[in-house]
């Protein structure tokens, strides 16, 4: 028996979940926060749904898609275009090859594989984008996000697991 439209229909927007869920941070990250010390940094949110899924369901969140989502970013936050694109394309490409390490591991393994990502991926967004305006950015608000981004990660990546779990169970 063939499934229904509806039925379809409903496995595409589960199939968009992790997508949804990058833009949706994506925009979260845009928000002012006025904190003295986070006034040029903040949490890569996107980064870090793109490491969870990219893990998790790397056939739902693909290269072209963690590429386009970076696009995105440099436009909303005003990054040279093409940087987050290609440090989200990294991150994609790398954790979505090593995801069967993580598979049955305890999530403190997958925090530390984070954690370890992140470096290189804020050290390249910080050169590119420096290289590209011509002029070096405080490194030190790019250490302040690394700080927050691995710091927050397990928050973000138990409200991402709750929506694997719940939204794409069948998928």
């Amino acid at each position: 028996m063939k499934p229904g439209v509806w039925q379809r229909l409903d496995i595409v927007a589960r199939g968009l979940v992790p997508a949804f869920s990058v833009f949706i941070l994506l925009l979260i990250n845009l928000l002012p926060v006025s904190l003295p010390l986070l006034s040029t940094a903040s949490p890569a949110l996107p980064l870090m749904a793109i490491f969870y899924w990219s893990v998790n369901r790397p056939d739902l969140l693909t290269g072209l898609t963690a590429f386009m989502l970076g696009l995105m970013q440099d436009l909303l936050t005003g990054l040279p275009l093409g940087v987050s694109s290609l440090v989200l394309l990294l991150v994609q490409a790398g954790s979505a090859s090593q995801g069967r390490f993580f598979h049955n591991k305890p999530f403190i393994v997958m925090w530390w594989g984070f954690a370890f990502v992140t470096i290189p991926a804020l050290l390249i967004q910080w050169f590119l984008s420096s290289a590209l305006i011509g002029a070096f950015l405080p490194i030190r608000a790019t250490l302040i996000s690394y700080v927050l981004t691995a710091t927050l990660f397990p928050l973000v990546a138990w409200a991402l697991a709750r929506a694997q779990n719940s939204l794409l169970r069948h998928v």
